[in-house]
């Protein structure tokens, strides 16, 4: 934090350092949110830079004046349409990174930021009102028959020797992630011990998402002899790579492959992350973007179209690749515990009955409230909440 930031960013900024320090001897001991739910590495990460970009908000000329003097009044409905619109349009990207400001960011990442936004008002006791934002219907992926022509290709290049340790790892994780459609977090956390070389196996772990409550599957998987030879010449570069390390081998499957900067010590002096330690699920998917860009980039100049169809490039994300595997036929047991609960649960209503089909009987009709928190459509309601929107606007132009 310094004297020149505005005191609202001062103040979530201190929120956030809270419930997600900075220093790793007070991360245990972190507070829960007032939610109930103490904060994910990933969550905290989200944290700091939605304060970041709120922090350049502030002096920004599209925001309404004066919304840096508190949390409250950046907070507030005008302060935070103001910041969604433009923060969409990618005004608020990192400037050291020219190439993405004004880029405008994806629905996903729309919703995190709006997410972000609810958890700073609850933590500052300021009441946020938050526009809905819808997610893009459909999800990208890529169709059976072109993950088998990719798969085919991906095989001839690691039977001719990967030129480097990059495009040897991702050859190797493209094969697996094809073999068995494991999630990111699984793969990061694979270890030498779970494959199976010669016999050409892996020891697969599948989470199921939104339900911490059902059990973990795991199931050990053939892999075909296309990923078992990526994978014995990935390991060819991961032992060179190991090598350099002082102490004995740490024993996971996917390294990086380059020393990293991950921040500065209190001297100022830069902090490495040095080649051959153990790959984070962060630089896991960026490695992986990286060389998926690179390998679209060849696979576009080769593509058979005539034979195998229009060129459709590799998503660049592990988890939008692996949705071109069927997982639960791969492992039925899987397929058994996702459909454990499938079977429809009667819930009593939320509300008694009101006026309104699903509006409480308490609700007072002619509301901006009562539109937005308990979705009624009357008459009274929309008339009010057109009226809000329109005053919002009049404001943000004025």
């Amino acid at each position: 934090m310094t004297e020149q930031q505005a005191p609202a960013v001062r103040r979530l900024e201190a929120l956030v350092e809270r419930v997600a320090p900075r220093d790793p001897a007070r991360w245990e001991a972190r507070p829960p949110l007032r939610r109930g739910r103490q904060v994910s590495v990933s969550r905290a990460r989200q944290l700091r830079a939605t304060v970041k970009q709120l922090a350049a908000a502030v002096e920004h000329e599209g925001m309404p004046e004066g919304c840096g003097r508190s949390a409250k009044r950046l907070l507030s409905p005008q302060a935070v349409d103001a910041f969604l619109e433009l923060a969409g349009e990618g005004v608020f990207r990192d400037p050291r990174k020219p190439g993405l400001v004004g880029t405008p960011l994806s629905w996903p990442s729309r919703a995190t930021l709006r997410d972000c936004l609810k958890i700073l008002g609850e933590e500052a006791d300021v009441a946020v009102v938050l526009p809905r934002v819808a997610r893009e219907s459909g999800a990208e992926r890529v169709s059976e028959r072109q993950a088998a022509a990719v798969y085919r290709k991906l095989a001839d290049w690691a039977a001719r020797s990967p030129a480097d340790a990059q495009s040897a790892r991702a050859l190797a994780v493209v094969g697996v992630i094809l073999d068995t459609g494991m999630q990111t977090g699984a793969m990061v956390s694979r270890t030498l011990d779970d494959l199976e070389l010669e016999p050409g196996r892996i020891r697969a772990v599948y989470h199921t998402q939104n339900a911490a409550h059902l059990p973990i599957v795991e199931a050990t998987l053939p892999l075909r002899p296309g990923t078992v030879e990526a994978l014995r010449q990935w390991l060819g570069f991961r032992d060179g790579l190991v090598a350099g390390l002082e102490g004995s081998d740490h024993g996971a499957l996917w390294v990086t492959v380059a020393a990293t900067t991950t921040g500065y010590g209190e001297d100022g002096e830069p902090l490495t992350y040095e080649a051959g330690m153990p790959l984070r699920a962060w630089g896991f998917r960026e490695g992986h973007q990286r060389a998926i860009e690179r390998l679209n980039a060849v696979l576009a100049g080769q593509w058979e179209q005539a034979e195998l169809g229009p060129w459709v490039p590799l998503p660049t994300t592990p988890e939008a690749l692996r949705r071109a595997v069927d997982v639960e036929a791969l492992v039925p047991e899987l397929a058994e515990v996702r459909g454990r609960f499938d079977e429809p649960v009667e819930r009593p209503p939320r509300w008694a009955d009101g006026p309104h089909p699903g509006v409480p009987g308490f609700a007072v009709h002619g509301r901006e409230s009562t539109y937005r928190n308990y979705r009624c459509r009357c008459e009274a309601c929309w008339k009010a909440a057109s009226a809000a929107n329109a005053a919002y606007r009049a404001l943000r132009r004025g």
